[in-house]
């Protein structure tokens, strides 16, 4: 069984629309579309029953989520919890981690993998795969994340861009 080659992938990070419609360092509405975190949840949910009927439920959709603002006041990883374990039961396939407002690193962290504490914490709520990002680099630091069970897929796109050949040097190296 190989990997589909189509997907559509939800964007809900990094100070994006629905990221802001998440976040209540954002979110100030005081209709049905702010307040309550399934209030601040409610137009994903719309979006992705919307993209659900226009693809099929065989057709692997992802949200890349921003889990945690890292700021007072802002989206918590129980907050991400909550939203994980909604947006699984709406047919997201695959949840993709990342940061939110404060961008694309987690403070005070330098480590590859950065996002592994969200991931973790998020895995412990749903049974979809979940994917780490955060500054992965390394092949052996993607290989020990998966061994630590800290995700179930890596995401090392800023190293594919910087070099088209890592896929296949990771392969080797880790041979």
């Amino acid at each position: 069984m190989g990997f589909p080659v189509s997907k559509v992938e939800i964007h809900s990070a990094h100070g994006y629309l629905l990221n802001q419609f998440f976040s209540p360092l954002s979110n100030k509405r005081t209709d049905e579309y702010g307040g309550t975190i399934h209030n601040r949840l409610r137009l994903h949910l719309q979006i992705i029953a919307a993209v659900k009927a226009v693809v099929g439920n065989d057709f692997p959709l992802l949200l890349r989520l921003g889990a945690c603002d890292y700021k007072e006041g802002g989206i918590t990883i129980e907050d991400s919890q909550i939203a994980a374990k909604e947006f699984e039961k709406a047919g997201i396939t695959i949840l993709d981690i990342s940061g939110s407002f404060l961008g694309y690193k987690s403070p005070g962290s330098s480590e590859q993998g950065y996002f592994s504490p969200l991931t973790e914490a998020i895995k412990k709520v749903v049974s979809i795969p979940v994917i780490l990002t955060g500054g992965i680099t390394d092949p052996q630091a993607a290989e020990k994340s998966l061994l630590a069970e800290k995700a179930d897929l890596i995401g090392v796109g800023r190293a594919v861009q910087q070099d088209s050949q890592w896929a296949k040097q990771a392969i080797e190296t880790l041979r």
